[in-house]
């Protein structure tokens, strides 16, 4: 969950209602998304805030 706090600026509140599906999926864009940050000096664009489950 820190990859998506560091990457995302989410907190765990934000991932609380996550299956662990969910933040398996998530922590993987992060992964990305920070290895390309580290490679070409850019921030791709966020793929958005994950739905909420009510």
């Amino acid at each position: 969950m820190a990859d998506l706090a560091i990457v995302f600026h989410w907190t765990p509140t934000d991932c609380a209602e996550f299956t662990l599906r969910e933040l398996m999926d998530w922590r993987e864009r992060a992964r990305k998304r920070s290895s390309s940050e580290d490679s070409h000096g850019a921030r791709s664009q966020t793929p958005g805030h994950p739905r909420r489950r009510r």
